[in-house]
């Protein structure tokens, strides 16, 4: 039996060993869970605290069994494609760019006010575009540094071509293709553009390869370097950089002045999925006050619920200025994804 089989046989025996019951009207006692869980994916390290804060809580609450998997937003499309019928993931926990990408492709079940009644609590925009998901919290992509390592403090995307950084940056890679392309989308904003002038930053760009210690395709890479000070300065996604910041007095957020870009994470259900009304229950769930509270309060994340307050010790590890964040083009930069992705595989990772 394989490591994979051998956990999910575990947590159905353990599930069922531990499942609620529900009376029903004729005074039945009737097991609440369905026999197959839900299949629900996050990013690894720090989303791990899902399972326990999302998944077992809403087992708890009688709705039903949830199976966890870590995987990446490009990878999860790609087996979504591949098995539109039977889909390897219920839900998908994805970038807003891949999200609308896959509402694009049909691959997605398209969601409204009445499928999710918590909408109604949630911030503008928390609702993908087309309905294709739902944003369960906000993260964005900021910069992380060492303070030891880059002389004045980090506070422009221009930052990364200093002298003093040379060797020791990192960059992203695939899988990370959307980050790639929200990267690329905040360098054009320091130039004076924006996503449509991406093209004509290439070359910028590619005078950074010099500067890189290495490219990563796993964020927890990022913090680990760091961490190892093999490393001085790279993109990062804020809720890992406040988790790090958190432990390393060395390590600093640069938040730079042009503004980053707000990455919602959106919940989305695939439409093949036999658990459809499961699916929406968990979405729905997802976005209660005190589960939004639990989640922003392990990982500095921005809740998706406007109703929500954190205590100080864990909101002063989120972005503080709500200016710094910006929006751009969802629609037009998941259309341009992919071939950015391949033109930075070529030109600047190659």
């Amino acid at each position: 039996m394989n490591a994979v089989t051998s956990r999910r046989r575990f947590l159905q025996t353990t599930a069922l060993g531990g499942m609620a019951a529900a009376v029903g009207s004729s005074g039945w006692i009737a097991p609440a869970f369905a026999a197959d869980p839900l299949r629900v994916t996050h990013y690894g390290g720090p989303y791990r605290a899902l399972e326990k804060l999302v998944g077992q809580t809403f087992e708890k609450a009688g709705h039903g069994r949830v199976e966890y998997e870590q995987d990446q937003p490009g990878l999860i499309i790609s087996k979504w494609k591949a098995q539109p019928d039977d889909p390897i993931y219920d839900i998908g926990f994805l970038t807003r760019d891949p999200t609308v990408r896959a509402g694009n492709a049909g691959l997605v079940e398209i969601l409204s006010d009445a499928d999710i009644p918590l909408l109604k609590e949630c911030r503008p925009g928390t609702l993908a575009p087309g309905g294709a998901g739902v944003a369960m919290v906000f993260d964005a992509v900021d910069v992380v540094y060492n303070k030891d390592g880059v002389g004045n403090p980090v506070d422009s995307w221009l930052d990364l071509w200093r002298p003093e950084v040379r060797g020791k940056l990192m960059l992203p890679a695939a899988p990370l293709n959307s980050m790639i392309a929200v990267v690329l989308c905040s360098i054009a904003r320091a130039m004076g553009g924006d996503e449509k002038t991406v093209d004509k930053i290439f070359p910028k760009v590619a005078e950074l390869k010099p500067h890189v210690r290495s490219f990563f395709g796993d964020p927890n890479q990022v913090t680990q370097l760091m961490e190892r000070k093999e490393v001085v300065i790279a993109p990062q996604y804020s809720a890992r950089i406040g988790l790090a910041i958190s432990k390393n007095a060395f390590l600093a957020r640069g938040t730079p002045k042009e503004g980053v870009p707000s990455q919602p994470y959106d919940l989305a259900i695939a439409k093949g999925s036999k658990r459809m009304k499961l699916a929406k229950t968990y979405v729905n769930y997802t976005l209660r006050q005190d589960v939004q509270k639990a989640i922003c309060s392990a990982i500095p994340l921005t809740p998706a619920n406007k109703n929500v307050e954190l205590d100080a010790e864990f909101a002063k590890l989120i972005i503080q200025d709500p200016s710094r964040l910006f929006e751009y083009d969802y629609a037009y930069v998941a259309s341009r994804q992919a071939e950015w992705a391949d033109r930075w595989a070529r030109e600047i990772a190659g």
